[in-house]
């Protein structure tokens, strides 16, 4: 057998799939003796993260039955301490009891969300935040959205739709209801959303089902409505009604004429979001000049190529020796922005096959991506054909951790680069710019998020990685007849892969100057 078969990702990924012959359970036996981290990772890949959720860390894992009576994937295991104090011993007395516990606890398992709304547009954003900024189609919790300038408009899960205008602070309490303390906004209430709440520091305004302005940027704090009816709430104070055409400051039941000229429509939007598109359009294509010129890109796909075609061009001016892209299934789809176009990855045919015929002693990689679930144990964004030898992959969990995979070469073992999980069903839908550093003079590797560091690891074994073919959004095992199914769900629009270590500064211009949004 090939030595590259018995590498533990290829081990637990046979076990995973059902392909795990009597030889590799013999030697995945030896192996899980001594490594309880593998013993982990086992239960983590097939599924068991729901059964044993308040675990803390599995220190011990040993096989129960002989490896000569190991027929093909039934084999049994022992699971012995490190859970919580609910669950002192959990004892897996056979893999169709562990695929029994599995199945029944998936069946009864249900991902939760704490979301309350969604961004739904927004042109010119610049957050005031330390995380990912939410980006259009973001769900958003309970909890503060600080924006520093643009329009930012955000739909209530029981149906109010609010535009707010930058520098503005507005908190998310629940699906109707929001607490706002600087800027102006405007909201439009259906009469499904009747009774929606906006909380101020002077007092509280109570919707009828109507469209009203709400403006704190001026000492008087006004509400002008625009349609309907609105109930103001002034600590101290009875109720004032106010109707349609008025304005009212919390300060005085004095009325005034409500102004609409004042605040931001969604004509606006519209008219400012085509603006915003395309100027952003024309940065990234001349900023695209620039990139393709580097003397340490090898390849670079923008995805703008002729649909007829089957083939990405590569565009970086250094990689004469890199082929074009060949597209295998595959459906063109719309990109970042109107007019820009992209890859969706929808069935276990469609890829885009590579050639890189060179070793890299340090590696940068980036791309656009949208995902659209993660339904497999790996969902791949660039991973080398095989395993083994110095080999990458880089690819998506289904914990929704961002890895790169360099396999064992030279004596060194495997080792995986893991973010924290960035991609919940929050995130599905959603284009994010994401990037991966192996530097070696660092030593570390890092993770990028829409230009933010998520991760920097250190490196674990030091040697050239190997590139040879490899595939987009798939993976070809190149050993066995039944290959693991690992394509991507969702759409790429752009790649590029340098031979050198790229800086945080310069990987935060390339997502800005690439953002569907100005930032």
């Amino acid at each position: 057998m090939s030595e590259a078969l018995f590498d533990r990702e290829v081990l637990i990924q046979h076990y995973v799939e059902g392909t795990l012959t009597d030889v590799e359970a013999a030697h995945l036996h030896e192996l899980l003796k001594t490594d309880a981290a593998l013993g982990e990772r086992l239960l983590d890949h097939v599924s068991m993260d729901a059964m044993v959720r308040s675990t803390k860390e599995l220190k011990t894992l040993q096989l129960v039955r002989a490896p000569a009576l190991l027929p093909k994937r039934r084999f049994s295991f022992v699971a012995l301490s490190g859970v919580a104090a609910a669950a002192a011993c959990i004892t897996l007395l056979g893999a169709w009891i562990l695929r029994q516990a599995v199945d029944s606890k998936a069946s009864s398992y249900e991902a939760t969300t704490a979301s309350v709304a969604v961004l739904t547009r927004g042109v010119n954003l610049e957050w005031e935040t330390d995380s990912i900024a939410p980006m259009a189609g973001s769900p958003l919790s309970p909890g503060w959205l600080r924006l520093k300038s643009g329009l930012a408009q955000i739909e209530f899960y029981q149906g109010a739709r609010v535009l707010i205008e930058g520098p503005a602070a507005l908190q998310l309490v629940s699906s109707g209801e929001a607490y706002c303390t600087a800027g102006k906004l405007s909201a439009h209430v259906p009469p499904q959303a009747k009774g929606f709440r906006i909380n101020t520091p002077e007092g509280t305004i109570v919707d009828l089902g109507t469209e009203f302005g709400l403006d704190l940027n001026d000492a008087s704090s006004e509400v002008h409505v625009f349609k309907g009816e609105v109930e103001l709430h002034r600590p101290a104070s009875p109720m004032q009604s106010v109707k349609e055409g008025q304005a009212a400051t919390f300060a005085a039941p004095t009325m005034l004429a409500a102004n609409v000229a004042t605040f931001a429509s969604l004509n606006d939007l519209v008219e400012r979001t085509a603006v915003s598109q395309r100027s952003q359009f024309q940065r990234w294509q001349a900023a695209s000049t620039g990139w393709n010129n580097d003397p340490s890109l090898r390849l670079r796909f923008d995805f703008q190529d002729n649909v007829e075609s089957r083939s990405l061009q590569n565009l970086a001016r250094q990689g004469e020796a890199v082929p074009d892209g060949s597209i295998v299934g595959g459906a063109w789809t719309e990109g970042r922005w109107p007019g820009k176009r992209a890859l969706e990855f929808r069935n276990v045919s469609d890829r885009v096959r590579l050639s890189l015929p060179s070793d890299a002693e340090s590696l940068t990689m980036a791309t656009w991506v949208r995902v659209n679930g993660l339904d497999r144990a790996f969902n791949s964004l660039f991973m080398c054909e095989g395993w083994g030898g110095g080999k990458i992959h880089w690819q998506i969990t289904r914990e929704g951790r961002v890895r790169l995979g360099i396999s064992s070469r030279d004596s060194k073992p495997h080792v995986d680069y893991d973010t924290p999980p960035l991609f919940t069903a929050e995130r599905f839908g959603q284009w994010m710019h994401l990037a991966v550093v192996f530097d070696p003079t660092a030593k570390e590797v890092r993770h990028y998020a829409n230009g933010e560091v998520v991760a920097k690891l250190p490196v674990k074994a030091l040697f050239p990685l190997h590139l040879s073919m490899a595939e987009l959004g798939n993976w070809n095992d190149g050993h066995v007849q039944r290959v693991a199914i690992r394509h991507l769900s969702g759409a790429m629009d752009e790649f590029s892969l340098y031979t050198r270590a790229l800086g945080d500064a310069e990987l935060a211009e390339q997502c800005r100057d690439g953002s569907p949004e100005q930032r």
